[in-house]
C-alpha cells in the first residue's frame, strides 16, 4: 500500500513527538546560528496566547518550516505540507511521530481542511505556508487566494505570522552555490480569535494581503547584507533568461560571478550584496526583482496578442505516489494557448494523449529548477521535462500573466 494511500485514511492528527521535537529543533537552532546568525525578532503577545494556534507563514527558502519551529518554541506544530513530503524517505521513518497532515498544491483539497479543524479542536497548533510554492524571485507570489481567510474564520483559533528577512538572499531557488548571511524572522500575533469572530472574510483577507508582501531583494540592498558565496551568480540564467540590451531570449550564461548573452555579448557582474553591474558598454538591471519585472512586461506583451501560441516539445513522466519516482510516460508538446496549458504527445504504447488545464483558474504553476514543471490532473502529478532544457520560468510567467488579465488583476 503506498503512503499516498495511507495518509488519505489518516482521520486523527496527534501532536509532534516531545522526544523527537527536543532532540530535532536545538540542533536545527544551533546550526541556524552557525550558517545565517539566525535571530528571532518575537511579538510578546504570542506569550499570552492561551490553546491551539495556527502559524502562518511566507515561502521565500528551503528552511522556512525549520525557521518557524525554532521561533514558535517551545510549542510544538503539526506541519501542513505537500503529500509527496509523505513518500521522502528521510520522512517515512518519523511519519507517526511528526504529526504531519498532507495537502494538494493549488487545487481544493476538503480532506486536509477537515483534519486541520480536528487537529485544532484537539489541541494541536499547526504551521501553514499558503502560497503553496517556494518564491522565485524574491517576492511574495503575485496572487492570494480568498479562500485562506475563509479557512482562518473555519479553524477559529489565533493566528501567527512569520517571516524570514534575508531568506531568500541565503537560499534563492536558483542558486547553485553555498551561500551565508544574516537571517532575522519575524513573528507576530497577527489576529486573536475574538478578531477572527468579529472580522469579515473581507477584511481578514485585506489584512492577510498587507503581511503577505515582502521582497528580500530590497531588504537586502537597504540593509547592505551581505551573503557570503563564492558563486554569487551560478544558475541566474535560469531566471533571467533575455537579454535586456539585444532582447534575445534564453541565451544568457551563468558563471560564478557573470551573466553574459551569447547573442550580443553584454555582460553584467553579480556581487554578494545582490547588486547586478553592466560592464562597460553592457546593459543591466541592478537587482533580481527588477530585470524580472523587465521580463514580466514582455510576457504581458505577448499575451496581449489575440493568437498569443507557444509550444515546446518535452518528455512526460507521471508520479509514482508510493516511490515518489518520477516514470516515463511519453513525449509530445506542452503549449499555452489563451485558454488553457495542455499537453499532446503519444505514451510509450503509441495511443495519442493530451492533458489541458483552464489557464483562469491557475493562478501558478511547480516550476523546477532541472528545466521542468509540473501539473496536477485527477490527483496525478505530470512532470513536463524540456527537451531544449529552458523555458519553465517563462511558461511559469506566462501562466501567472494570463490569471492576472484573466481576473483584471494587472498593475
Amino acid at each position: 500500500m503506498s503512503c499516498y494511500k495511507q495518509s488519505e485514511k489518516q482521520t486523527v492528527v496527534n501532536k509532534p513527538s516531545k522526544l523527537l521535537y527536543w532532540l530535532l529543533v536545538p540542533l536545527a537552532n544551533l546550526i541556524a546560528k552557525i550558517l545565517f546568525g539566525f535571530r528571532v525578532h518575537k511579538d510578546q503577545s504570542i506569550k499570552q496566547i492561551k490553546g491551539p494556534f495556527v502559524a502562518i507563514g511566507t515561502h521565500s527558502c528551503t528552511m522556512d518550516v525549520a525557521f518557524m519551529m525554532l521561533a514558535m518554541m517551545p510549542h510544538p506544530l503539526n506541519i501542513v505540507c505537500g503529500r509527496d513530503v509523505f513518500t521522502w524517505k528521510p520522512v517515512k521513518p518519523i511519519l507517526s511521530k511528526a504529526g504531519l497532515i498532507p495537502i494538494s498544491q493549488f487545487e481544493a483539497d476538503l480532506y486536509s481542511i477537515r483534519l486541520m479543524k480536528k487537529a485544532v479542536m484537539k489541541g494541536c497548533s499547526l504551521s501553514l505556508f499558503p502560497e503553496g510554492k517556494r518564491s522565485i524571485d524574491g517576492r511574495n507570489l503575485h496572487y492570494l487566494s480568498p479562500s485562506l481567510a475563509k479557512l482562518i474564520k473555519f479553524l477559529d483559533v489565533p493566528i501567527v505570522m512569520c517571516h524570514n528577512n534575508g531568506g531568500y538572499c541565503v537560499s534563492p531557488r536558483w542558486s547553485k552555490a553555498k551561500r551565508r548571511g544574516k537571517v532575522l524572522q519575524d513573528t507576530k500575533l497577527l489576529f486573536t480569535a475574538e478578531q477572527i469572530r468579529s472580522m469579515s472574510v473581507g477584511e481578514i483577507y485585506k489584512k492577510l494581503r498587507e503581511e503577505f508582501s515582502y521582497n528580500d531583494n530590497l531588504y537586502q540592498k537597504e540593509h547592505h547584507l551581505r551573503i557570503k558565496c563564492k558563486k554569487p551568480a551560478l544558475g541566474l540564467h535560469y531566471l533571467l533568461y533575455k537579454c535586456p540590451k539585444c532582447g534575445a531570449e534564453y541565451q544568457m550564461e551563468s558563471t560564478e560571478n557573470e551573466l553574459r548573452c551569447t547573442a550580443c555579448g553584454n555582460t553584467a557582474i553579480v556581487n554578494e550584496y545582490g547588486e547586478i553591474v553592466a560592464k562597460e558598454g553592457g546593459v543591466a538591471y541592478s537587482r533580481l526583482d527588477i530585470w524580472y519585472d523587465f521580463e514580466k512586461e514582455a510576457v504581458r506583451e505577448e499575451i496581449a496578442k489575440p493568437d498569443f501560441f507557444i509550444s515546446k516539445p518535452v518528455s512526460w513522466k507521471i508520479n509514482d505516489p508510493e516511490t515518489n519516482i518520477y516514470h516515463e510516460k511519453g513525449e509530445g508538446e506542452l503549449y499555452i494557448n489563451t485558454e488553457e496549458i495542455g499537453f499532446r504527445g503519444k505514451d510509450h504504447n503509441g495511443e495519442v494523449r493530451t492533458l489541458r488545464i483552464a489557464l483562469k483558474g491557475l493562478h501558478t504553476i511547480v516550476q523546477k529548477v532541472d528545466e521542468a514543471i509540473d501539473l496536477t490532473i485527477d490527483g496525478v502529478i505530470n512532470r513536463f521535462y524540456f527537451k531544449e532544457n529552458k523555458f519553465s520560468a517563462k511558461y511559469n510567467l506566462i501562466v501567472e500573466e494570463y490569471f492576472r488579465k484573466m481576473h483584471g488583476l494587472d498593475e
